[in-house]
């Protein structure tokens, strides 16, 4: 399979298990689906930012670790911050039930900062992204100057 194909299939890949991880534990979470609903059209627009940026992650880091590099910590670093952001929108209707595990302060610090929790891991995909961004090029720089010496 082409290099181009394989990147894009692994990136949606990536960005659809990213959106069905978050429907899921919503879904377990929440006590209905119009409650699941009413949340993801109030935060919609960071939830696609999330979840497009970690697909372009995971693509890259095809791409990168078949030119030989690898930067699968920055995915899997940007991924897990994007999937603690998009669970802190939820994390409000676990408040029953994280009391009886000792976590009550963690249910009143995740309602309490949702949105600014998901505008933090917009960032932190955005930066993890400008950064693979940046290693692809080098890497396609010493590969297109190794092509060049070989020729020679």
């Amino acid at each position: 399979m082409p290099l181009r194909n394989k990147a894009i299939i692994f990136g949606l890949l990536g960005g659809i298990s990213l959106a069905l991880f978050y429907l899921t534990v919503s879904w377990l979470a929440m006590p209905t689906v119009q409650a699941v609903w009413d949340n993801i059209s109030q935060f919609w627009y960071l939830m696609i930012m999330l979840i497009v940026g970690f697909g372009w992650q995971v693509g890259l880091a095809v791409k990168i670790k078949d030119c030989g590099q690898g930067q699968k910590t920055v995915a899997g670093a940007s991924g897990a911050m994007s999937a603690g952001a998009m669970l802190a929108c939820c994390a409000h209707h676990l408040t029953d039930f994280l009391p009886l595990l000792g976590l009550s302060g963690a249910a009143i610090f995740l309602v309490q900062y949702q949105k600014p929790l998901l505008i933090l891991g917009v960032v932190i995909n955005l930066l993890g992204l400008a950064y693979m961004l940046k290693s692809y090029g080098k890497v396609k720089r010493i590969n297109s100057s190794e092509n060049d010496l070989s020729i020679r």
